[in-house]
């Protein structure tokens, strides 16, 4: 990739160089220290170029002096995830965008998301280092590619295949198929066809890589159980959920469940299944380890919060997922308050050798008829389990 520089290179010295740092899961006192100076030069960086946030923080009396530790950023303003769904809020001149996003809801408003140059490229960069990590940047090897994601019409702005389309840079494409196919100007699933195309590329011998909602592949894998199909596709296939199961929510099953019918149905290992939490709203990559664990790499960090009173927790507590990052210049989208319940674990509860912490996404927190929000995340509360693989 192209070297890449803050729009401000002198400024945000410090927050380039935790940019640049490729060892995702690596943790000690230099590197934390490195992560509070990068915070504290993107707070300044985001008070004067946007109006909002700088209002935002005196009235939080909140300022770049108070930060000295991990702990400290605690402090800094939250901005809930909504807040995106209904307001535009720029740190950059509006020119300066080179990526505009939504997220894929399924009802409702959609969050947007504005990101410069440095923003999308440091984004996608992480997720390189994580790749390189994990061993599945291999860009000069074939591969066939799957997404379970929306086949793009123009102006589409989508972020789920916006993200599923740049992943096929890590393995050179040799097929390209999009199971949710674009008709009349809307998506439509193509059970059959993505049945037909995975026969296909099992005949072809390469490895073939899934991206996408994974509701969408179990919805596949349940019509190969009907029809009686099993492939065994190359050793070196890849499976990377993302995006949720969204609405259909209903249908969702337990994640070692899904691994296993993959496994079962297509014959790829379960250490080459991954799943990934993300948002438009913190395009932050959390990709799971080959233990499926979700685990917080250098460029962030993660505080939990009580759903009554917004104090931060400890591990094994959980609460309201609360990210901060100091990456992005363009909006000021440094910590965000996502409606996702989670709770965090020390990095002694996974035996990958990733030294940072690691979370679980527990649900998302709403209100159904008759019932509080209160009421809502408490049930959610009551999840337990990871699939440890």
């Amino acid at each position: 990739m192209q070297p890449i520089q803050p729009p401000e290179p002198v400024q945000l010295s410090q927050l380039q160089k935790l940019c640049e740092y490729a060892t995702p899961f690596a943790s000690n006192a230099e590197l934390n220290g490195l992560f509070v100076d990068a915070f504290k030069e993107i707070i300044a960086w985001h008070k004067v170029h946007n109006p909002f946030y700088a209002a935002l923080l005196e009235q939080q009396h909140c300022t770049a002096s108070q930060l000295d530790t991990i702990d400290d950023l605690a402090k800094v303003p939250y901005i809930h995830a909504n807040f995106f769904k209904r307001h535009e809020s720029l740190s950059v001149a509006r020119e300066t965008i080179t990526e505009h996003l939504t997220s894929s809801g399924t009802s409702g408003q959609k969050s947007q998301m504005f990101f410069d140059d440095w923003s999308i490229r440091s984004a996608r960069r992480m997720v390189g280092f994580i790749y390189d990590t994990y061993g599945f940047h291999t860009p000069e090897e074939p591969a066939n590619y799957l997404l379970f994601a929306y086949e793009p019409l123009p102006d589409f702005t989508v972020g789920t295949t916006n993200t599923n389309i740049f992943l096929t840079s890590f393995a050179r494409p040799n097929g390209l198929f999009f199971a949710l196919r674009q008709s009349g100007g809307k998506h439509e699933f193509d059970r059959f066809g993505t049945v037909r195309t995975l026969q296909e590329y099992a005949e072809q011998d390469l490895p073939v890589r899934i991206h996408g909602f994974p509701s969408f592949a179990y919805f596949t894998l349940r019509q190969m159980e009907e029809m009686k199909i099993r492939l065994s596709l190359h050793p070196d296939s890849l499976v990377m959920f993302g995006g949720g199961w969204k609405g259909y929510a209903n249908e969702e099953i337990p994640k070692k469940r899904l691994y296993d019918l993959i496994h079962e149905t297509l014959g790829i290992a379960p250490e080459r299944i991954r799943d990934a939490y993300g948002s438009v709203e913190h395009s932050i990559p959390y990709i799971e380890c080959s233990k499926h664990r979700l685990h917080i790499p250098v460029w962030s960090r993660l505080f939990i919060r009580d759903i009554t009173t917004l104090e931060v927790q400890g591990y094994g507590k959980p609460g309201f997922m609360n990210f901060v990052t100091p990456y992005i210049t363009s909006v000021p989208a440094v910590s965000v308050m996502m409606g996702d319940l989670g709770v965090m674990h020390p990095p002694s509860v996974c035996s990958c050798g990733a030294q940072t912490p690691c979370f679980e996404v527990l649900g998302r927190a709403g209100v159904s008829r008759n019932k509080s929000c209160a009421v809502s995340a408490s049930e959610l509360l009551k999840k337990k389990g990871v699939y440890d693989g």
